[in-house]
């Protein structure tokens, strides 16, 4: 890689280096150490490489004024090789003045080091964090913990959509600072743990119901990614949200936890997919007593609020399925493979199994058939023609 000599390069703090003593041969080895990397380079005076470049590589310095600092110490030579390597094996990174400095996030070093690892430029990872705008519908239980997890992320902008108040039980999730704030709003509260943090993140709290299409349409409009925790909010309002995504093409992508299993996803995206209700009737179809399972749905759909009561659960299912619903939304900005994407991740708590099934697009899906694209309902069940009203 060409060397400017108005650069200026900081060393990662995520390096371990060690210089081993001299073989046979007289030849020392540097070594290099990551969590995810070992590289070994062998040369002479290496020691002196160790004890005279790297302490200089703290971005304070361009490289021009490095090789004054140390003038004849090394040759220009030995310099070049050393700073080439460097680079070419991003073991450095160019700091530039007029970016954030990393140094003020220390909370961030770890994860933005991680990105590195995996082949993003650290500032360029944290822009696309810092300008990803999520909505998260639902803060009883799984929405909550993505929410705290999508903001140490980085993420700059969290819509958090909740009308209900905080019950007992919600202080088993959240912290013990809401066991005297009872009755007050679950977003008011998971803003303020927000706020707490000291981070980057921006949020706008949204506490009136969400009962109609043109109170949620404009929520969904500026966000890049919708997050439904599907055991915090009423069936009829993750449907709602499942059809008003897909006709203004944002993703959505539900999970919640219920009983002794969780489940994240499908990723809905697009009509040439599978949608949350091709998986909801098909899951209806395979249980037990499907008569029965459609019976319980339709009534909690009726109920258009959400039904705690009816969803035993482990607060930690709640924190395990959070934390997945937070891993793919960051995993999509930054543009890696997302495990929900037709998928649905089923989690065992009893077996402590994560296993990948694949949702199949339900034929004649009032949500996202082609019957549904041009305005012809009339395959839809009767739940479903209720909830499109």
């Amino acid at each position: 890689m060409k060397l400017n000599d108005d650069q200026r390069l900081r060393l990662l703090e995520h390096v371990v280096i060690n210089v081993m003593p001299s073989d046979c041969n007289g030849e020392e080895s540097m070594i290099f150490n990551t969590t995810r990397r070992t590289l070994r380079v062998k040369g002479q005076a290496l020691h002196d490489v160790e004890s005279i470049v790297l302490p200089l590589l703290d971005g304070s310095r361009t490289i021009g004024e490095i090789r004054a600092t140390i003038g004849e110490k090394l040759t220009d030579s030995s310099v070049n090789q050393c700073l080439e390597f460097l680079m070419d094996n991003r073991l450095v990174e160019e700091y530039l003045e007029d970016t954030d400095d990393l140094d003020s996030r220390a909370y961030l070093l770890p994860q933005i080091s991680l990105y590195h690892e995996l082949g993003f430029d650290q500032k360029d990872a944290q822009k696309n964090l810092a300008n990803a705008r999520i909505a998260i519908f639902g803060l009883g239980g799984s929405g909550l913990i993505a929410a705290i997890n999508l903001a140490t992320a980085g993420i700059g902008f969290l819509r958090l959509c909740d009308h209900a108040c905080i019950v007992p039980y919600d202080s088993l999730i959240m912290s013990g600072s809401v066991l005297n704030k009872i009755g007050a709003f679950r977003g008011v509260e998971v803003a303020q743990q927000i706020e707490s943090l000291g981070g980057v993140t921006q949020t706008e709290i949204v506490t009136e119901p969400l009962i109609d299409d043109a109170t949620i349409n404009p929520l969904l409009d500026d966000v890049d990614l919708v997050i439904v925790a599907t055991d915090a909010v009423s069936v009829n309002l993750a449907y709602r949200l499942n059809r008003l995504c897909l006709k203004m093409q944002r993703p959505l992508l539900p999970g919640g936890a219920a009983g002794v299993e969780g489940t994240v996803g499908p990723l809905v995206f697009s009509q040439d997919g599978p949608c949350y209700l091709c998986y909801r009737m098909r899951s209806m179809a395979c249980s037990k007593l499907p008569e029965a399972e459609l019976a319980v749905e339709q009534f909690l759909n009726r109920e258009r609020r959400s039904q705690p009561r009816l969803r035993e659960n482990l607060p930690i299912a709640q924190m395990l399925v959070g934390s997945y619903l937070a891993l793919d939304a960051v995993k999509m900005i930054l543009g890696l493979a997302i495990a929900t994407d037709g998928k649905l991740l089923h989690l065992d708590l009893l077996g402590t199994k994560l296993t990948h099934n694949v949702v199949l697009k339900k034929p004649g899906c009032p949500h996202c058939s082609a019957k549904q694209v041009t305005g012809n309902r009339e395959q839809g069940t009767e739940k479903d023609r209720r909830e499109t009203k």
